[in-house]
């Protein structure tokens, strides 16, 4: 029976994709639905049943995959005239991949129960390459049963399964995740521009904060990604902004104070890279100058060359 599960996703984008290639490499049914066409080229076009809406997909599909921006992109293509909803058949799943409000998981969750779906929130944290490797950790809200039923679909791309309470714990879990890793990040981002201040080179200071005793998640994704691709740069500033904002709004509904961490987290969209002005000689400009996910760090391979050869500064305004 497991072999014959049907799986549906929407959302290919940077960590969709990555998802569906292990759905597609598992050899499980896959029905596809995207905005634009040209996201399904990453695919070999064979091996999956494109959809002309997402209610088609429902139709062809047991477990649903939503991995889409944003709260109001989640009701878009879920609650629709034409969304998932509308063509899933009782007994099916939709996981919610996204980071959204435990709001927004209710509300679907609600009119969801009316035609016998089971909603399952299911953020996913680790990076793309975590999940072309299989090697992901889905942080899982709501009921037992539905996700035994979804987990041939979540043994593709899952290294961990955390099933933490009912509907709504694996947002605040992720939120929570979120919240650290971006204060890690904004810790990260400062060391590197005091490193600089202090006169030393920024290849090896990089390299080793990277792998050394201090090293991080979020550290390791700001060298290897986000300083060499500023257009992956901005976006990961628009996650964080949206994903501060749950985390500050899922405190206020609890009563808790975050503190440091909240504040933290709250400045990291404004630092999503390490910030210096001039040439590599000249000096250091002051941590949040310039715009976020504006300015290129990008560093070679320390200790080639003299002292400050072994750093490429590039100040790209985009």
């Amino acid at each position: 029976m497991s072999a014959a599960l049907r799986a549906g996703f929407i959302g290919l984008g940077d960590m969709g994709g990555a998802i569906v290639t292990r759905l597609l490499a598992a050899g499980l049914p896959v029905t596809l639905w995207a905005r634009r066409p040209e996201s399904l080229r990453q695919f070999d076009s064979g091996r999956f049943h494109a959809a002309v809406s997402p209610a088609e997909l429902g139709r062809h599909s047991d477990v649903v995959g939503i991995c889409v921006f944003a709260d109001a992109d989640v009701r878009q293509v879920v609650l629709g005239p034409d969304g998932v909803l509308a063509g899933l058949s009782w007994g099916s799943v939709l996981l919610i991949h996204s980071t959204v409000s435990v709001a927004t998981c209710r509300e679907i969750a609600a009119q969801a129960a009316r035609v016998g779906v089971a909603v399952i929130d299911a953020p996913v944290t680790g990076a793309r390459a975590r999940a072309l490797a299989g090697d992901l950790v889905v942080l899982l809200g709501g009921e037992a049963a539905a996700i035994e039923k979804a987990r041939p679909v979540l043994a593709t791309f899952a290294g961990t399964t955390a099933h933490l309470g009912s509907l709504g714990s694996g947002q605040r879990m992720k939120a929570l995740n979120n919240a650290l890793g971006n204060a890690t990040g904004r810790l990260a981002s400062m060391a590197i521009e005091v490193g600089a201040q202090l006169g030393l080179d920024v290849g090896w200071v990089t390299e080793i904060l990277r792998t050394g005793s201090a090293a991080s998640a979020p550290m390791t994704s700001m060298v290897e990604r986000l300083m060499r691709d500023p257009e992956f740069a901005d976006l990961a500033a628009r996650m964080i902004v949206k994903d501060t904002a749950l985390f500050r709004e899922m405190c206020a509904e609890a009563g808790v104070e975050a503190g440091v961490l909240e504040e933290l987290a709250g400045e990291r969209a404004e630092h999503i890279v390490p910030v210096l002005g001039g040439s590599a000689g000249g000096t250091p400009a002051k941590a949040g100058e310039g715009r976020p996910g504006r300015t290129r760090l990008r560093v070679a391979e320390p200790g080639r060359g003299g002292p400050h050869e072994s750093l490429e500064l590039m100040l790209a305004r985009l």
